[in-house]
């Protein structure tokens, strides 16, 4: 970790000493918790934004074999130095399974929960049970002969839609492979958080509408908000994500 992150980490434990109310910001499959730096300027409440094993601080930890309940341990164990006493869990994509984990493990602690063109299981289901029959058959093969990571022209299309060339390819070149496990692992918790909030993507060309669609049904959401944007709104639609996260945090009592 070099020096700027190190500074970085540090004032956003500061801050969490200054409200009672916190965002834990989870990041998609191969991402990391970079793709929040734009938005972290932006929001008016303490933020946790949290690196899931295989980068960041946790560039050292292989991914290969890992469960999504290690997964869910690790984002735990950074939590607990996190000190706000309400915390308001802001997954994204497949983060939304280890989301729903955290969420159930430290329930007492959780004020709500912000689903953002995230994966959401139905109770016992994994990730993949989420997708088309087909396309998941599809996945499994691909885990099969050439691993987690999609090639650079898949990535392009489905996660980089309307991003910018620099924002493009540094998408592609930071890309970290995942365990597959993160994708077929079964949800060990059966409930969703009681105060949900489902951002819709209507131009996601990862997660399209029809399965987000059912992705709100599983989650049982109490508000839907549609946002004009492709899979990464934290980099295309910056300041209208961030007055979401603001608003529904102002409500957290």
């Amino acid at each position: 970790m070099n020096q700027q992150d190190v500074h970085q980490g540090i004032n956003k434990m500061k801050r969490a000493n200054q409200s009672s109310v916190g965002l834990i910001l989870l990041h998609g499959a191969g991402l990391g918790s970079w793709i929040w730096d734009d938005l972290e300027e932006k929001l008016e409440y303490p933020f946790l934004s949290i690196d899931l094993p295989g980068r960041g601080k946790h560039k050292n930890i292989a991914t290969k074999d890992l469960s999504l309940e290690n997964y869910a341990q690790s984002v735990v164990s950074e939590i607990y130095q996190f000190n706000a006493e309400k915390l308001i869990i802001v997954a994204h994509s497949i983060g939304g399974v280890v989301g729903l984990e955290v969420s159930h493990l430290l329930q007492s602690r959780i004020g709500g929960f912000v689903a953002i063109s995230a994966s959401i299981p139905a109770a016992s289901g994994s990730y993949i049970s989420t997708l088309p029959f087909l396309t998941g058959i599809f996945l499994r093969s691909m885990f099969i002969f050439a691993g987690t990571r999609p090639p650079s022209p898949v990535l392009r299309k489905s996660l980089c839609d309307d991003l910018n060339e620099k924002q493009t390819v540094e998408i592609i070149e930071r890309f970290v492979p995942e365990s597959k496990k993160l994708y077929i692992d079964k949800r060990n918790s059966q409930d969703v958080p009681v105060n949900s909030l489902y951002v819709r993507l209507k131009d996601d060309k990862a997660l399209g509408v029809p399965i987000q669609n059912r992705m709100i049904t599983n989650l049982n959401a109490k508000q839907i908000i549609d946002i004009d944007s492709g899979h990464l709104p934290m980099l295309s639609k910056t300041d209208e994500l961030a007055r979401i996260l603001n608003t529904f945090a102002s409500k957290i009592k």
